[in-house]
């Protein structure tokens, strides 16, 4: 794994820390569910290590990179 930060857009109500989101994962999963925010970065010693999507989000991006292999291969 590279050291390098990904570029991603992030607005600010989607930044959240580790411990923010171990302590209000209930309330920041109903922000995604609700369209409150679209994904939720979240950070640990000021990097970014993961990025969080609700369930529907990632069933439409894993649809959209199938239908994009399909197309490259065929």
């Amino acid at each position: 794994m590279t050291d390098e930060s990904p570029s991603i857009r992030i607005r600010p109500d989607e930044l959240r820390t580790v411990r923010e989101a171990m302590r209000d994962l209930g309330s920041l999963l109903t922000e995604l569910e609700d369209g409150e925010v679209e994904k939720l970065v979240l950070t640990q010693r000021n990097r970014m290590r993961a990025v969080v999507v609700s369930l529907e989000h990632w069933s439409r991006v894993e649809r959209a990179l199938a239908s994009q292999s399909t197309l490259e291969s065929g």
